[in-house]
């Protein structure tokens, strides 16, 4: 089987790159390219692009249901993109927005319909993962550079970010009254952090913190930052603000969370005074996180998801006839 992907090459996508090592050959295609291949496939579109023009997108429809070939889009950037013009949320309501529509947040569905299915972010194992590290190493009080830290884009140009540069900055102020440094590395394009470099600093930070996501608009998403999956991968330590989705992805002894300003600075607190408990928590998210959410794992659930999909159109057919 093959995957016909709209989005990055597979070289770059580490979700294509787990669908090739599962056995199923990923390929490129224009986005408002016509599929013709000949073998059984599947397609990776882009909906909310794709119905910006929606004679093409019909034609790549009706090449789908002649090739028995299930139209697949992982909406990984909900809510933002539901702040869509009004003329344009009536074409996307009376539209399918796919055949398997897969979600980091099921905010999605308000605008894009059922049915939808929870696909969290995931870890890229090859750039995000213990290294020469342990977890029994990570124990020592001795391995940590850094009390806090954040690692993501604080560019003020990207006005995605400005909320979460304002938080950090007052956070930044609040911890300094408490004799605690927060370390901020930017990762904006053009940045010369490398994974690795930020690996580094994941596992020599007591505490890393996740602040806002670029797709936090209008509101706050529900969904977990892939920055989330990639701490915990690495065996740090995460204290996140809150998501609603947390639940639904993590064991609840695993989670730590904060609310506010002032909750974070009592959480970071308490965890640089509590080595050891917070070790617990990072050991058990980190086993979660390679249990639960690899790119291996999310290729797995979507190629079930495909041969669930054939096998109801097939039973559909066979009940027409």
């Amino acid at each position: 089987m093959r995957a016909l992907s709209v989005g990055e090459p597979p070289e770059r996508d580490p979700l294509l790159r787990a669908l090739a090592a599962a056995g199923c050959v990923p390929g490129r295609i224009s986005m408002h390219e016509v599929p013709a291949v000949r073998e059984p496939y599947f397609y990776l579109g882009n909906f909310f692009e794709q119905i910006k023009r929606p004679l093409q997108l019909a034609a790549i429809r009706r090449a789908l249901a002649r090739d028995a070939a299930p139209y697949v889009w992982w909406n990984r950037d909900a809510p933002w993109n539901c702040a869509i013009k009004p003329w344009r949320r009536l074409l996307v309501r009376s539209a399918r927005a796919a055949d398997i529509h897969l979600a980091h947040s099921l905010q999605s569905a308000q605008l894009f319909g059922e049915p939808v299915r929870y696909f969290p972010n995931a870890v890229d194992t090859d750039r995000y993962a213990l290294g020469t590290r342990s977890l029994e190493s990570l124990r020592s009080p001795q391995g940590y550079r850094y009390p806090v830290s954040f690692v993501g884009t604080v560019n003020p140009g990207f006005k995605m970010v400005r909320e979460r540069i304002q938080f950090l900055t007052a956070l930044r102020e609040r911890l300094r009254r408490e004799a605690v440094q927060l370390y901020i590395f930017d990762t904006s394009v053009g940045s010369e952090l490398t994974a690795a470099a930020q690996v580094d600093i994941i596992q020599t930070s007591r505490v890393n913190l996740n602040v806002g996501a670029v797709c936090d608009q209008p509101v706050r998403s529900w969904g977990i930052p892939e920055r989330c999956f990639g701490i915990a991968s690495c065996g740090g330590f995460l204290l996140c603000d809150q998501r609603r989705h947390a639940a639904d992805t993590f064991p609840a002894d695993a989670w730590s969370e904060f609310a506010d300003l002032e909750q974070c600075v009592e959480r970071i607190l308490f965890y640089l005074a509590h080595l050891d408990q917070a070790r617990e928590n990072a050991e058990r998210l980190h086993r979660a996180v390679l249990e639960r959410h690899t790119y291996t794992v999310r290729a797995r659930t979507l190629l079930e998801l495909v041969s669930a999909w054939r096998a109801t159109r097939a039973s559909r057919l066979d009940a027409a006839r």
